[in-house]
């Protein structure tokens, strides 16, 4: 996933300050808006979370402009009680502008009830040199196919993303804990083996079907 302007999570590509990179907007918002997003709503993120992909949350956003809930599908870290997101294309991205006017907003996360939650932007460097190397290594095919490393040091990490936004998701009904769906988690396992399988069975029976017409 690529974040951006309501069109999803991850990193995105490093763009030279001030002009955030916006070519693969217009896919990413369609891809989450037929896809990610409905399928989130629907209880059912847990199956598309994986170490390689991250694992995806559902923030709900009142736009400061037209009063209504917007809805974006976002890669995130459970640390200190909060979940933790970026915004990836800068200050500008729309989801951004909107909580920086109504902080009050809803999150669903993988596996869990939505709650409701207080979001904050943290600018303390010592914040961000915890936290982004952990949003990176959690998303490690969305972050290398942006160019970024995501094992890289904690210093070029703050560095290269120095211009990205970091959101802490403070839940208004105390702390938030890890859960087997949660990035570090391990409940992707048993998921992808189930889906893994059904794929299998499926190839199956169309390669019967197929011999069939044959006959």
């Amino acid at each position: 996933m690529t974040p951006g302007a309501d069109t999803g999570a991850g990193p995105a590509l490093p763009p030279p300050p001030g002009e955030p990179y916006r070519g693969a907007v217009p896919f990413f918002r369609a891809l989450n808006r037929w896809f990610m997003v409905p399928l989130t709503r629907r209880g059912l993120g847990a199956w598309v979370s994986t170490p390689f992909g991250g694992a995806i949350l559902l923030l709900r956003v009142r736009g400061r402009k037209s009063g209504l809930v917007r809805e974006t599908p976002l890669n995130y870290v459970i640390h200190d009680g909060a979940a933790w997101v970026l915004a990836g294309l800068g200050p500008r991205t729309q989801w951004f502008q909107n909580l920086v006017e109504e902080p009050a907003v809803e999150v669903l996360l993988p596996g869990r009830e939505p709650f409701r939650a207080t979001a904050r932007e943290m600018r303390e460097p010592s914040v961000r040199e915890m936290v982004l190397p952990r949003i990176l290594r959690s998303t490690i095919g969305p972050a290398a196919g942006s160019g970024l490393n995501p094992f890289g040091s904690a210093e070029s990490t703050l560095e290269t993303m120095s211009w990205v936004p970091l959101v802490r998701l403070d839940p208004v009904d105390g702390r938030l804990e890890p859960g087997p769906d949660d990035p570090g988690g391990h409940g992707w396992i048993w998921r992808q083996a189930v889906l893994t399988l059904a794929l299998l069975l499926a190839l199956r029976a169309l390669r019967r079907a197929m011999g069939w017409l044959r006959r």
